[in-house]
């Protein structure tokens, strides 16, 4: 198996002006035109991305053999299914611009686990936040917002330049901040080490291999079969001796959420002679969570790639 899918060759596809289309529109008209473009755009890239479609049926095939998997997604894992594994990803866009363009309030949230996630956190001693592309990440940085803690998101941008920018100018005062993953690798930790010490949130996605990383990713079993992930997630928190905690929030209905915090380790230190066998525990630990979640919310996993390497196996 190769060290990880080429999801960064995917190019960002539309245009930059249509995604202002869509902004314009939901700033004039709110959610309800907004669902009727989704659905016309949803529509389109469906009927165009042959590549896409068979990645969502893999996907939704592995989850559909867990039975709790199979009874949350309602029916066989089918063109339907895939449809409307399309159209969960396109109602994420959409809530987005709302998270981003609302006003404070608009969504709700519950949530479980996040009261031992708050109590690791002081003001000397931030932690590291891994997550997934499931459900959504901006979610999060509304209860960030909402908790008075700043997040820092470390991320590689370039795949999706448009999106990121025009979400930018949505909101540009956010507390969100964004860390470059391309840039200077020392340059880059001593940043990450900057907010922790000032008690910040470092959030890291953990299901995606970046450019660079492939000598320093980690194969685990996820939904039965093995995959590589990253190990960054799990050595920063080592260098930098803070917790590591999971966390998801999942959308439950039209402007609700459910977030989910489970923590992987209170305080990551390494072991004499142990450090790989320590990241791979931890890495094990984020598949587990990762899995579980996938089969509780099918359709909110937006991975639209060839990620198990099937092609190849």
């Amino acid at each position: 198996m190769r060290l990880g899918p080429d999801w960064t060759g995917m190019a960002e596809r539309g245009s930059i002006a249509g995604l202002r289309f869509v902004v314009a529109c939901y700033r004039l008209f709110g959610r309800p035109l907004g669902l009727v473009l989704v659905h016309v755009i949803v529509l389109y890239y469906f009927l165009t991305i042959p590549r896409a479609r068979r990645a969502s049926r893999a996907y939704l095939r592995r989850v559909a053999l867990h039975p709790e998997g199979s009874a949350r997604m309602g029916r066989p894992p089918d063109t339907w299914a895939s449809f409307l594994h399309f159209r969960a990803f396109a109602l994420s866009i959409l809530e987005r611009i709302g998270l981003w363009l609302g006003p404070e309030g608009a969504f709700e949230f519950s949530t479980e686990g996040l009261e031992c996630y708050r109590t690791l956190l002081r003001p000397d001693r931030g932690c590291v936040v891994v997550g997934a592309h499931l459900g959504s990440f901006d979610a999060l940085r509304a209860l960030a917002v909402e908790d008075r803690v700043r997040v820092n998101v470390l991320m590689y941008t370039q795949n999706a330049p448009r999106i990121n920018a025009v979400l930018r100018e949505l909101s540009p005062d956010t507390e969100m901040r964004i860390i470059e993953s391309g840039g200077p690798p020392l340059d880059t930790v001593m940043r990450i080490r900057r907010c922790i010490d000032n008690g910040e949130v470092v959030a890291i996605l953990g299901d995606r291999i970046e450019p660079g990383d492939s000598g320093r990713s980690c194969r685990v079993s996820l939904l039965g079969d093995p995959v590589e992930i990253p190990e960054a997630p799990y050595l920063l928190s080592g260098v930098l001796q803070c917790p590591l905690v999971f966390m998801v929030a999942l959308r439950s209905g039209p402007h609700r959420y459910r977030v989910f915090a489970e923590v992987l380790s209170e305080e990551v230190r390494w072991h004499r002679g142990e450090r790989r066998k320590q990241t791979r525990e931890l890495a094990e630990g984020y598949a587990s969570c990762l899995e579980r979640y996938c089969i509780r919310a099918p359709y909110q996993w937006f991975n639209f790639y060839d990620f198990w390497d099937d092609a190849a196996r």
